[in-house]
């Protein structure tokens, strides 16, 4: 486990704390990359997959649109790296994940309380009505690599969960894994655009035009910038599968930013 330190915090705060541009829609880059790789590289050599991407950047969103100590609430985090990188940083960090090994998730659940302490962590799937956060509200609510593998109808269900612990004016950021080549890249993209709809449903009402994610695709597809799952990160992500059930497939990380309404609607 890393542990920020002084220098670290101050330096990340001085590099990313209300600089950090992050568009409602936007896809991974390898100049994000490597900057993570310069300023976060603890988090950014993990896996070798997008994650070393992902992680980075919420850390950088979270900075670039909430000053600490903001209340954030993180869906899924596995073991809870990114969040306890921003509870280094003075966050009050919640994360509701069931561990309980769905998505190719982790289940060690009193192994990630014991290790990680500074952050609070509930062993549910977050949906509405949880008895651990009744009636309490986030500054933002994000998540890493996991709406791509939530079907509906439960992504709806947890995007009402979303809009009922979202404070007015708080953030709602998620990065995704997006296949835009290969297999499922049909699934991928359709998932993307229900990720859309339902944020435009139940957090910010048509801030992110449904056109707007095809646009972004496409940009993606021809920029140079966009950095893909590599090789080394299609094997991980194979496991023991033959390769001919398994082939490669080129995935993106799409990133979704929305702001709460200030005043919620039939408020």
């Amino acid at each position: 486990m890393h542990q920020l330190t002084d220098e670290q915090k101050a330096a990340l705060i001085a590099r990313y704390s209300g600089r950090f541009h992050v568009p409602p829609l936007s896809y991974g880059t390898v100049r994000d990359y490597c900057d993570s790789c310069d300023h976060l590289p603890w988090l950014a050599s993990v896996q070798n997959d997008l994650k070393d991407l992902q992680r980075p950047w919420t850390i950088k969103a979270t900075l670039g649109l909430l000053p600490p100590p903001a209340r954030l609430l993180e869906i899924g985090a596995g073991e809870p790296l990114v969040a306890t990188a921003l509870a280094d940083l003075d966050y009050n960090v919640t994360v509701v994940d069931p561990y309980d090994g769905s998505g190719g998730g982790p289940t060690a659940y009193e192994h990630f309380v014991h290790s990680y302490p500074r952050v609070r962590i509930i062993q549910e799937e977050f949906r509405p009505g949880l008895a651990e956060i009744e009636n309490q509200t986030f500054d933002a609510i994000y998540s890493i690599s996991v709406l791509e593998h939530v079907p509906d109808p439960f992504l709806g269900t947890l995007f009402q969960a979303v809009s009922m612990h979202l404070r007015p004016g708080g953030w709602s950021f998620h990065s995704v894994d997006c296949v835009i080549h290969g297999a499922q890249s049909t699934y991928h993209r359709e998932q993307c655009s229900r990720i859309v709809r339902y944020l435009n449903q139940f957090v910010a009402h048509d801030v992110i035009p449904g056109e707007e994610l095809l646009k972004l695709l496409e940009q993606a597809n021809d920029d140079i910038e966009t950095c893909y799952l590599s090789a080394a990160g299609h094997n991980l992500w194979r496991g023991g599968a033959p390769y001919d059930t398994f082939p490669f497939r080129e995935v993106i990380s799409v990133q979704f930013a929305t702001k709460a309404e200030e005043k919620r609607r039939g408020s």
